[in-house]
């Protein structure tokens, strides 16, 4: 690396970390916050070292690694907040995660003009999600508008309209950027990677679980589920819609359209990464709104963030969506089924 681009970033990331540091923390996680100023110095130091011309590439590891720790520093924090979300430790995560990943662009060498490529790509695929989730939210309003006042109604018709308004943004995502539609007749292997998908996912799944559980972590459920507690007639129907609107829906924007898109400026493992950083922060409201703390909540996308890598892995190895979808339905209709079959 010549230009030093990728540190001047990291430079500045970090010390938008070190800033989060002195912003309002939890009482209970000054350890945390004092950790977390710690880390952002160091891989400012680091950073600002390398852009100042030291020829150490390790240093550019070690500001990753501060990066690491300031992320895990303000994970502790967001945990420790009971009500409300103090600004500090959120910042200070998408500071650490911005580190982190300006200490990878650093040490595969990256210019200046591969790092811009890569930030566009991630702004654009962030910018398309939230637009499409807008979509099929008004969709969806539109849709429960005219149907009876049920939840037994409303709720699979939300569900399935919204699905649906995701995927048509999907196919007009990928017709701008000139991409196909990865919809074929499905071939043995994707069938076989579809099989080993779905063990993968569930074996996750319940490997997470069972961390939580260990670790005694805190935890929340999707919107859809809380509103099942109370109307569990809801779940049969979301079972079904599962594999024929939820999972065809999201995975069209999240695979064939914010994955694919982003494999035009990070490495096909790099864009499954991303990808699923995006799909995981799409998902915030739907865990955020059911009044958890959040730690809760934080925990939950983390879990949701390791369980869409079986995804976007499936997508990577077939190029076709068959595969992510027959996983992320089958991965859907069985928490549907259990919670029916737990609520009833």
């Amino acid at each position: 690396m010549n230009d030093r681009y990728a540190q001047t970033v990291g430079f500045v990331v970090a010390g938008v970390g070190l800033a989060a540091t002195f912003l309002d923390w939890p009482a209970d996680a000054t350890l945390a916050a004092r950790a977390a100023t710690g880390f952002a110095l160091l891989a400012a130091a680091a950073f600002g070292a390398r852009r100042h011309g030291v020829d150490v590439p390790r240093l550019d590891l070690v500001a990753g690694l501060a990066g690491g720790g300031l992320a895990v520093a303000a994970t502790v924090g967001i945990n420790a907040a009971t009500t409300g979300l103090p600004r500090g430790p959120p910042l200070a995560l998408l500071a650490g995660l911005g580190t982190v990943g300006a200490a990878v662009a650093a040490n595969a060498g990256l210019d200046a003009d591969a790092i811009r490529a890569r930030e566009k790509h991630l702004v654009v695929g962030v910018v398309v999600s939230l637009a499409a989730l807008v979509f099929g939210s008004l969709l969806a309003t539109v849709a429960v508008g005219v149907v009876p006042d049920d939840p037994l109604v409303t709720v699979p018709v939300n569900t399935a309209v919204a699905s649906v308004g995701y995927g048509l943004a999907g196919v007009a995502f990928v017709t701008w950027y000139d991409g196909g539609i990865d919809a074929s007749r499905p071939s043995r292997d994707d069938v076989k990677v579809a099989a080993v998908g779905v063990v993968a996912i569930f074996a996750v799944h319940y490997a997470l679980v069972g961390l939580v559980v260990f670790f005694d972590l805190p935890q929340t459920s999707h919107t859809l589920v809380e509103t099942a507690r109370e109307h569990p007639g809801i779940l049969p129907p979301l079972v079904v819609l599962s594999y024929l609107a939820v999972g065809p829906g999201e995975e069209l924007l999240a695979r064939n359209g914010v994955q694919k898109y982003l494999y035009g400026a990070f490495s096909r493992r790099g864009a499954v990464v991303v990808g699923c950083l995006v799909f995981t922060g799409a998902h915030v409201l739907a865990y955020a709104g059911t009044g958890a703390t959040p730690g809760a909540v934080l925990v939950t996308l983390g879990r949701l963030f390791v369980v869409s890598l079986v995804l976007g892995v499936t997508y990577e190895r077939t190029d076709d969506l068959f595969a992510p979808v027959v996983v992320h339905g089958t991965y859907d209709a069985v928490q549907f089924a259990a919670a029916y079959v737990a609520f009833t």
